[in-house]
């Protein structure tokens, strides 16, 4: 979609943004008008919005034995929701400011899982929930030698007790059918793998 795509690129009045509560994440007030459909300006609105910044998540894999790697760890959000508070997910982590995201992401895949990563694939950037929050996550694909990794990872100093589950790719796949992941990084990047992890094991394993 072209960036002067008039459907997605509208006048928008905001007023000064008001912060409601500032911790280790922040929550904005926005009041703003945005043009309609219709070419006219709407009423005055109001939007709470949920400061989150730019994210990575990522799927390790390892070509030689077809294998991925994922994660367990305790999740407020799935708690609240009446689910299994350490649902399967991916490795993911918040990018630091000045930070790349593939210098995120490595450096991740290190503190969560002991895993370092090879090569790296950028499967694609999404909003995982913009009608509340301003979170951007960049979901990325890497090469990786799986052989031996498992455990219990994290940082202490941020609570984190994680444990390491490599399972084969078909395994995986199959787990998101079911139904059985429902961590929303997680689908995103095993939806994009199952496409192209044909692909992506022909050439790393050249």
């Amino acid at each position: 979609m072209s960036e002067k795509d008039p459907d997605s690129y509208i006048d928008v009045d905001r007023d000064p943004v008001a912060t409601a509560y500032h911790g280790f994440l922040s929550i904005t007030v926005h009041t703003l008008r945005h043009r309609r459909f219709d070419g006219t300006m709407s009423p005055t609105l109001k939007r709470e919005l949920l400061e989150r910044g730019t994210s990575v998540c990522l799927l390790p894999y390892d070509p030689k034995t077809d294998k991925v790697l994922l994660i367990r760890q305790f999740l407020i959000g799935a708690l609240v929701a009446g689910l299994a508070p350490r649902p399967l997910q991916v490795v993911a982590g918040m990018v630091d400011k000045d930070e790349s995201d593939e210098t995120a992401v490595r450096r991740e895949a290190l503190e969560e899982a002991g895993c370092t990563l090879k090569r790296l694939a950028r499967a694609q950037a999404f909003l995982p929930s913009p009608g509340g929050t301003s979170e951007r996550i960049v979901a990325f694909c890497g090469e990786a030698d799986l052989e031996g990794l498992g455990g219990i990872h994290g940082l202490p100093s941020e609570g984190e007790d994680i444990r390491v589950e490599v399972v084969f790719a078909e395994a995986a796949i199959a787990l998101l059918d079911s139904g059985a992941i429902e961590a929303g990084p997680a689908v995103v990047i095993l939806q994009w793998f199952a496409r192209h992890r044909e692909r992506l094991r022909a050439e790393w394993l050249r």
